[in-house]
């Protein structure tokens, strides 16, 4: 496993740096899986914002993984950010703070971010510590010269949930029930990658939900007003990129993870009290992550993959 942190500070403005973070994410992890490196099984990417800092923090799981994320997050500094993405990670900003953008300057945006841009990455080791000013942090600035965000309120996006399943008829044991509860997830977190190409989204969280053998996985999504044909959109895209998984080398990916888990706790997907709660009580061992370590029956599990969109306040 290698492990990187690195970070960038903008001077006094949180905000700034909040769009250039979700900007940066959704390049890297697109990048990523276009050379056929997924999230969880190849890479567990964080990226965040603290005040006026960027952090971008990664676990990479193999040397190819890693050349392909540095080369990324070098193009990324020497890219031309179209206007559509600029406005797109500025509307996910708003949506994660429940505030609509209201005004826009996208010269002066594109400005800011390309100053953000050229200022170089430093290594987290290398900090003492930074605090930002409280009036240009990330938790208080909504309103400057290049974008404005409304007052805060619950009633501005649509809210939908993703919900994901495998019938029963394909569990057998917990060992099958583990593994499909982890295909659901991975596939669920990649998948998010391609919505936020298209769509202007946030990812408000998961919850796994028991069943008597099998289990549920949802995930809730914020996003605009204006999408309402969203939930129809969604549900073709799934199949289409069930599709595109089921032929790439998704699951060998997973099948080299879930070897890899079975001997290192700490490499373990989804950790082992998580899968306590989802199993009703049972866990897996090493042997057991070998058991599911099967491409074929990962395979099997990736195409078994139902889901269900609906919205939580229409």
């Amino acid at each position: 496993m290698i492990i990187s942190s690195i970070y960038k500070t903008v001077d006094n403005d949180g905000l700034i740096a909040h769009i250039y973070e979700h900007l940066l994410a959704q390049y890297v992890l697109k990048r990523l899986q276009d050379n056929e490196f997924f999230v969880l099984s190849d890479i567990i990417l964080s990226a965040k914002t603290y005040g006026d800092t960027c952090f971008m923090d990664a676990e990479l799981y193999s040397s190819e993984a890693k050349k392909t994320y540095d080369e990324a997050l070098r193009e990324f500094d020497k890219l031309v950010i179209s206007e559509d993405e600029i406005l797109r990670a500025a509307g996910e900003c708003g949506i994660e703070m429940n505030r609509n953008i209201v005004e826009v300057d996208r010269s002066e945006l594109s400005k800011k971010l390309r100053e953000v841009q050229i200022s170089p990455w430093r290594k987290q080791i290398d900090m003492a510590y930074r605090k930002a000013h409280d009036e240009s942090s990330v938790n208080t600035l909504f309103r400057t010269s290049y974008v404005k965000y409304s007052k805060e309120s619950d009633d501005l996006f649509r809210e939908c949930v993703l919900e994901y399943s495998i019938d029963e008829s394909h569990i057998q044991t917990p060992v099958d029930q583990a593994l499909a509860a982890i295909v659901m997830q991975i596939v669920a977190l990649n998948f998010l990658t391609v919505v936020r190409e298209k769509y202007t989204v946030y990812d408000r969280g998961d919850q796994w939900s028991e069943a008597s053998i099998s289990v549920g996985y949802r995930m809730f999504l914020g996003s605009l007003k204006k999408d309402d044909k969203i939930i129809n959109q969604l549900s073709y895209d799934f199949l289409e990129y069930i599709k595109i998984l089921s032929s790439s080398v998704f699951c060998d990916n997973l099948q080299k993870a879930l070897v890899r888990c079975s001997d290192n706790h700490k490499q373990v997907i989804l950790n082992r009290s998580t899968l306590n709660a989802i199993l009703g009580g049972c866990i897996i061992g090493g042997k057991g992550w070998l058991e599911m370590a099967d491409s074929a029956r990962i395979r099997q599990m990736v195409n078994s993959i139902e889901l269900d969109i609906y919205e939580v306040n229409s």
